[in-house]
Parts: structure tokens; sequence; C-alpha cells
């Protein structure tokens, strides 16, 4: 039997599912949209926006989300995370702007598997970026970015999103932008753009009804953000993946 490298897959999750292990491969899970509430070798914690979970070979684990979600799910071979045996020593990782530009490369917003030979070449990026960053998030600023993905359809100022975190809007600005690689405005428009895709590519909804229930002002302002930062328009978007 072949000895696993690298799958990498895009799943949602629902209610509580029954604590298990798995005895082949490490299991790292990280954020694209919501919240899941794990419990890793009797530790408890949450994948969201800047924190991801890895759950060692062997482990005892449980999850659980609701509403709207979609994670990342690596499986990793003992020998390719061998040389990032540090990482296995925490059950909760930062998810920092490098591996969060990983993750928007390699996740579309239609959960499914991805093809071993990409996982192969992607999962060891994944592991430096994570080695690499930060040993410990800043939960406040993990709370101001789960309100977003959260909230994103409703007006959301800096200010708001600093007294989420705790802060000064000039330290959150600052603090924020360092830990996400953009502005709080720039993840916020871009959480708007990736809820826009989904709905344009999973409903029949009109690009005017799409643009009002992701927090775009009109039809225009969808197009306009789509032009500027995917280079395309809801209408060529909604076409390709017909």
């Amino acid at each position: 039997m072949t000895e696993l490298i690298a799958q990498l897959s895009l799943r949602r999750y629902g209610a509580d599912a029954d604590p298990h292990v798995h005895d082949d491969f490490d299991q790292i899970v990280l954020p694209r949209r919501g919240v899941l509430e794990m419990e890793i070798d009797g530790r408890g914690g949450r994948v969201q926006a800047g924190q991801a979970a890895l759950v060692r070979c062997g482990t005892r684990h449980a999850f659980a989300a609701a509403g709207d979600n979609l994670f990342v799910v690596a499986n990793i071979g003992a020998e390719l995370i061998a040389p990032f045996e540090g990482l296995r020593e925490r059950a909760f990782l930062p998810v920092d702007a490098p591996v969060r530009g990983l993750l928007d490369y390699i996740a579309g917003d239609a959960a499914g598997e991805v093809d071993d030979a990409v996982a192969a070449l992607w999962a060891p990026l994944l592991l430096r970026g994570l080695a690499a960053a930060p040993s410990i998030a800043d939960p406040r600023l993990a709370r101001a970015a789960a309100r977003v993905e959260r909230d994103f359809a409703r007006p959301l100022a800096v200010k708001a999103l600093a007294v989420e975190a705790g802060m000064s809007q000039s330290r959150f600005f600052a603090a924020f932008a360092a830990a996400f690689g953009q502005t709080p405005h720039g993840y916020l428009v871009d959480a708007r753009l990736r809820a826009a895709q989904r709905l344009l590519s999973e409903t029949s909804l009109s690009i005017a009804q799409v643009a009002l229930r992701t927090g775009h002002a009109d039809q225009s302002a969808l197009t306009r953000a789509m032009r500027t930062r995917l280079g395309t328009t809801p209408g060529a978007w909604r076409q390709r993946r017909i």
C-alpha cells in the first residue's frame, strides 16, 4: 500500500461528529468560511478566520459547525510533516497572510476533492507557511475577522471592528493589516466578493439581488468590485460557471 503524501478536500460541516481518530495521517483543518468548533485531545478551540487546527495522528477529536461554512482539510503523511515536527506540538495554529494566500489559491467555493498531484505540491508550501507564522494568534484580531465573515452583508466600519477587538482604531488598523496582509476594509471587500461568487454560481438570484445580499450598494457596485479585484463581471463569472 502506498504511503499517503497529502490529500486535500473542501468540506462543509454540520452537527456534532462523534469523537474519532485518524491512524494513518495528521490532519490540518483551515478556515475558508464560517466557524468550526473543535475538541482535540480534550482541548477546545475554533477553526475560524485567523486560526487553523492540527489533529495529530492517533489523537481523539470531535467537531461541529452551524450555518454556512467551508473549510480546507489537508491530510498529511508522516514523511511530509516530519521536517515540521514543531507544528505537531500545538493543536491550534495562526493563519497569517501568506497562508491565507495559499488558501485563496486552492479553495474554490464548491466542496470537493483536490487532485493528489496538486496536493503534493501545495501541502509543503502550507507546512512552511504555518511553521513560519507567529506561534500565537491574536484572538482579538480573530474575533474581528470572524465578525467580518459573519456580518459581511451589513455595514461594517473600522470603528465597530476595533470595538470588537477591544483596540483603538489606529492600533487595530495596523495590527490587522500586519496579521492578515490587507486592511480591514480590503478583508471585508474580499468576504463580500466570495459570497457574491458563491451566490452567482449556486443560485438563480438576479445580479441585483446578489449585490444586495452581499453588502454591495447595488448591482453597479458589485460589478465595479468584481472588475477591480477579479478582472471579471458578475455576468461573465456566472456564465463561466454554468
